[in-house]
């Protein structure tokens, strides 16, 4: 195994992934919740899965019940939990009775305008636009804003002189100084904790040794630093991991493609080769090992070798190592996995059920290594299902040369018609031989061949195609299309 590049997390550790069940789970949720579950694999530790549902607006039942299930689908199974924020209030309200009794925050009853005039005022200032409240009412102003109606919210209060300095495994030494951290919510007027808040108790509370998360987390982990020590507790170490970016370097969305891995599911990737594609996404092993199987990636991963620079997700790539490795696959178990995702999908339920299925497996060798994701099925396999067609670019590429088309049409239906065993080989040697005698390139005489059986220009191979079609089938096909072309030849 190649060196580490940094020192490494070797003891048991206790790790956690916390999404919001506020939507579908994006890919990078995805990679930071791998990258967890690998180094509590792997040091033999506990990979605890908490639920961020503070967001009472946006976060759904569904929502938690979707992320479970892709996580499962994923394989990424976990060892505590799921914890739900909105289920520990009375440990967060501890947490605020004992920040407020070690002082370490103070009501603020500043309204949104005096709060923006704070800040515009630093910035005219070419200070930072940090927060710094009133700490200090006296009993005749707390009545007047009593009065007034205002319902303060609980910030803590940062010193403004000092630093706080985060160790992180993937970036180094970052330092933060204190004049540039506001004095940040903790708990609203309704004493509901803030994200910094709960973050920050629940890794305390849990007892989370590492924190392994995406760098666009890194502004708020000063101030969970600040919390967990005013509790006076240690914080757990920190890794910020690189952001996932697009091929044009920006942060990756929907404008790249698919951005959740339901999409990625959806469109008939299997759950080990996109872990493995995820695995790969900000950390690598070495510069040529591109394939893992989980065990292997359990064993090889380290935070150590995690990357600083933004990771570059390029779906092209992703669909390019999917193909291999479907390629790769035991034949019998690629069948399985087709089928299932067809069924699904509902393919198999609306071509027929039964026999459906059967055509399904029979194409299987056929397809397996020509797509990249399953959903490509239809693509080379459609026509096996449903009437003869011919799809309208194939009926203009057939018609360049209407004479010719005959001819070479022709040709192959009469060495077709004179099999004695409708096989793969005795198809491709009668063909093979057809196109010999009659002088033809390759392309020019198998593509009339294939838009003959199937009705399209892409399919599964040709030899293939006219196999899995039957005899009498393709014969017929075959037959069809020569008599539309000599109606036109005989115009």
């Amino acid at each position: 195994m190649p060196p580490p590049i940094r020192p490494d997390i070797t003891e048991p550790c206790r790790v956690r992934f916390a999404p919001s069940p506020t939507g579908s789970l994006h890919v990078g949720g995805a990679r930071t919740a791998l990258f967890n579950w690998l180094i509590a694999r792997k040091t033999g530790g506990t990979f605890v899965l908490r639920m961020e549902d503070t967001d009472r607006e946006r976060s759904t039942p569904e929502s938690e019940a979707e992320i479970l299930r892709v996580l499962r689908w994923l394989g990424l199974g976990w060892d505590e939990g799921p914890f739900r924020q909105s289920e520990r209030g009375d440990v967060y309200r501890d947490a605020i009775r004992r920040l407020r009794e070690a002082g370490a925050v103070y009501a603020a009853y500043e309204t949104a305008d005096e709060l923006e005039a704070q800040r515009e005022e630093a910035r005219r200032d070419k200070r930072a636009p940090v927060v710094r409240c009133k700490r200090e009412y006296t009993e005749a102003e707390l009545a007047a804003l009593t009065a007034e109606g205002r319902q303060p919210v609980w910030r803590f209060a940062v010193s403004v002189e000092g630093e706080t300095v985060i160790e992180d495994m993937v970036r180094g030494t970052v330092t933060f100084d204190h004049g540039n951290i506001e004095d940040f919510v903790v708990a609203r007027s309704d004493d509901t904790p803030t994200y910094n808040l709960a973050a920050a108790v629940d890794d305390a509370d849990m007892e989370i040794s590492h924190v392994l998360r995406g760098e666009d987390h890194i502004s708020n982990t000063p101030k969970q630093m600040l919390v967990i020590r005013a509790l006076g507790l240690e914080p757990p170490k920190y890794a910020h991991i690189p952001l996932i970016l697009g091929p044009d370097k920006k942060r990756l969305s929907k404008r790249h493609g698919a951005a959740s891995v339901e999409e990625f599911e959806a469109d008939g990737f299997l759950p080990e080769p996109f872990v493995n594609s995820l695995a790969l996404l900000g950390w690598s092993y070495d510069d040529k090992t591109e394939r893992f199987t989980m065990d292997e990636l359990v064993q090889a991963f380290s935070v150590a070798r995690i990357s600083k620079g933004g990771a570059v997700f390029d779906q092209r790539k992703t669909e390019v190592m999917h193909g291999r490795y479907l390629r790769m696959m035991d034949p019998q178990a690629f069948e399985d996995a087709l089928v299932a995702y067809l069924t699904n999908t509902g393919f198999i339920a609306a071509h027929g059920g039964a026999e459906a299925e059967a055509r399904v497996r029979r194409s299987a060798k056929a397809v397996k290594g020509k797509i990249s994701k399953l959903s490509e099925y239809h693509t080379l396999a459609g026509w096996m299902f449903g009437d003869y067609q011919l799809e309208p670019d194939a009926w203009e590429k057939i018609t360049v040369d209407v004479k010719h088309a005959i001819q070479v049409i022709g040709g192959g239906l009469g060495r077709l018609e004179a099999l004695p065993e409708w096989e793969l080989q005795a198809i491709k040697d009668a063909l093979q031989d057809q196109l010999h005698i009659l002088g033809e390139n390759a392309r020019d005489f198998l593509e009339p061949q294939r838009i003959a059986v199937t009705g399209r220009t892409v399919s599964t191979g040709v030899y293939e195609s006219i196999e899995l079609c039957g005899r009498d089938e393709a014969i017929s096909r075959y037959r069809s299309l020569l008599g539309r072309l000599a109606e036109i030849w005989t115009r």
